[in-house]
């Protein structure tokens, strides 16, 4: 049986609600556990969002884009990513799951991307990077082991 991590599911946030209630945290109209019981919003992501406006001086609506899902690449970047592996396929250079591992880390090296600090004692991606990289390209890519091939079939 494959191997499938079932990640927690949380119910999404408003960011109008999360920004009012910042708004009033900061004029001192209520407390933490007044804002969160008012607006319905657990008080310890109340805490983090009302620490992140106040270091970052930015808006709710950045912050809950960059604390959705931390993801190592962005959408294009992995697009970018998946378009290489698909091209190379073709030309008789198939990827193994560790050279795909390996890819991925230098992509994300040269282009100064924020990444573990693990990939960097291994030289490759995480395992679980992969994982998910191949679950959202399962129509697009396929990682498979390659084949032995002839130089005649090649040509």
């Amino acid at each position: 049986m494959p191997r499938s991590r079932q990640n927690k599911k949380r119910a999404p946030l408003d960011t109008d609600k999360i920004e009012n209630a910042i708004r009033l945290l900061k004029e001192k109209k209520l407390t933490f556990h007044g804002a969160s019981k008012h607006f319905q919003i657990p008080r310890t992501c109340l805490r983090r969002y009302h620490s992140y406006a106040l270091k970052e001086g930015i808006s709710v609506a950045e912050i809950r884009k960059n604390l959705a899902v931390k993801r190592v690449f962005a959408d294009e970047q992995e697009l970018m990513l998946a378009n290489y592996i698909k091209d190379a396929a073709p030309l008789q250079f198939c990827l193994t799951l560790k050279e795909v591992k390996k890819l991925a880390y230098q992509f994300a090296k040269v282009n100064q991307i924020k990444y573990s600090s693990r990939w960097d004692s291994e030289k490759m991606a995480g395992e679980y990077l992969l994982r998910l990289f191949g679950k959202r390209f399962k129509d697009d890519i396929s990682f498979r082991k390659p084949e032995a091939m002839s130089l005649a079939k090649i040509n």
